[in-house]
């Protein structure tokens, strides 16, 4: 409709710059042609950006979107555009590949009790798969948008669903869904228990659409805010200011009760949920950080950042502990296993590092996985 809008007032514009060259003199003619040929330049540069932002671009198979350990750490899922490979990590036997039509997945989540695995497919559908069989149980649709992600409640009876467009909490037990919430714009994260939750929104806009905004008359720029929503209600609760740049990733702590955000501004800072006010900030990245993660019990928080080290801090005094250097690239994800004793970081560079969290020493590595396995390097 919005394309549609475009070609008709272009149309409209072209007929009356006619009728007007025909009745006007030589000398504003040209001048008038000097604009029209500006005006054209500057449309054809809003569609060539209007182009590159909604060409399909070709599925990357050697990407990882992300890795999650179950709760008791017997088992790896790795979320990829090909599926989700599954890991027995008592075992040496080949992981198996979870898909249904070839389907990728955005985000993977294990239930507590580690017996159920969820995906956000990138077909815009919610998967449940049986951790012991391998097996596809329950399909869950909803209009969640891109960037589909999923979350179990700490209980493991709610499941928490969402995208670009809405957030949506399910029924684990019998399969049916409870409420829906869109009283926000862009979000990153949620953090859900048996009665509700949080979730943290952010402006997370690409510059075409903020310049379509700017066309159309709206005014909603990105002023690095994130927002704290009641899931169940929808209404804002607080607004976190202070980042000076993009909000890149955020997270909760296992307890819900601290937030982390790490941004292109190259710090990370430390919000307390319930005041809303900033606790701490940490400093130390070179570049944009963009994937963070909180350590099992929350004592140590991971960050990993553009300019290819994950760093290692204490989220009570704020202080770092180590840097992880080895990759070559940006890395894209980091996590904890459960016990705390090891990271895994996953980069641009196409490998997984697993770190000795105690040491911080190199412990091994992970090629990406191709279309069959893993090829693992000691």
């Amino acid at each position: 409709m919005e394309k549609g809008m475009f070609i008709l007032i272009g149309f409209a514009v072209g007929i009356v710059s006619v009728v007007v060259m025909s009745i006007l003199s030589k000398r504003m003619r040209k001048v008038l042609f000097v604009i029209g040929i500006a005006i054209c330049v500057a449309f054809g540069i809003v569609w060539i950006v209007l182009i590159v932002n909604i060409i399909p671009k070709p599925v990357n198979t050697n990407g990882i979107n992300d890795v999650q350990y179950s709760s008791d750490g017997t088992h790896l899922a790795i979320a990829r555009s090909v599926g989700i490979w599954l890991y027995d990590t008592d075992s040496d036997k080949e992981p198996a590949l979870l898909t249904t039509d070839a389907t990728g997945a955005d985000n993977v989540s294990f239930s507590p009790n580690g017996q159920i695995l969820a995906s956000g497919c990138e077909d815009g559908l919610i998967r449940l798969w049986d951790v012991s069989t391998g097996e596809h149980k329950e399909t869950f649709i909803a209009e969640h948008g891109r960037s589909l992600r999923v979350l179990f409640s700490r209980d493991g009876d709610t499941l928490a669903s969402w995208g670009s467009y809405e957030v949506n909490l399910w029924d684990v037990a019998t399969s049916t869904h409870k409420k829906t919430t869109r009283e926000y714009e862009y979000f990153v994260d949620v953090s859900i228990n048996a009665g509700g939750g949080t979730l943290a929104s952010i402006d997370n806009r690409n510059n075409f659409v903020r310049l379509l905004d700017v066309i159309i008359g709206e005014k909603k720029m990105r002023d690095h805010t994130i927002r704290l929503l009641d899931v169940l209600t929808g209404k804002e609760d607080k607004k976190l200011r202070g980042h000076t740049k993009d909000v890149k990733s955020v997270t909760f702590s296992p307890d819900g009760r601290t937030l982390a955000s790490g941004s292109a501004d190259k710090t990370v800072r430390l919000w307390d949920v319930a005041t809303g006010k900033h606790q701490k900030t940490l400093k130390g990245h070179r570049k944009s950080i963009d994937s963070i993660a909180f350590s099992a019990d929350g004592r140590l928080l991971a960050t990993a950042s553009r300019d290819a080290t994950v760093r290692l801090w204490d989220v009570l005094t704020g202080t770092h502990q180590k840097t992880f250097e080895g990759h070559t690239a940006d890395v894209k994800g980091v996590t904890f296993r459960p016990d705390g004793q090891t990271i895994i970081s996953w980069s641009s560079d196409q490998t997984i590092r697993l770190w000795d969290v105690e040491t911080g020493e190199f412990k091994k590595t992970l090629q990406y996985p191709r279309m069959t396995q893993f090829e693992q390097i000691e």
